[in-house]
């Protein structure tokens, strides 16, 4: 049996779809965030090239460095280097920084 939505007094105007797309935008950010506005989705890492820092959390080939006092979420450029080890900031792309 289909239904008839015309007369179904749950949604308004009669159509489901409308309720729907209704409770649809209001659960949607509407807002943006953009760099005119001054928002940004990872700081600025360029400063690190050629920076030495210590292993203190395995890559695998991702890992933690120390890098002048500071913990950095990196990426190995080849595959597994052992804690303590030393390595070098080689790159930084957007929010990736590659080590050696």
């Amino acid at each position: 049996m289909l239904m008839n939505y015309d007369k179904c007094s749950s949604f308004e105007g009669g159509s489901p779809m409308g309720f729907f797309s209704d409770l649809w935008h209001s659960m949607v950010l509407k807002d943006q965030t953009s760099t005119d506005k001054g928002y940004i989705s990872a700081p600025e890492q360029d400063r690190l090239v050629g920076r030495q820092g210590t292993v203190t959390r395995e890559l695998r080939p991702a890992g933690t460095v120390v890098i002048d006092g500071e913990p950095v979420d990196v990426v190995s450029e080849g595959d597994y280097i052992e804690k303590g080890r030393q390595v070098t900031v080689v790159a930084v792309t957007g929010g990736r920084v590659v080590v050696r």
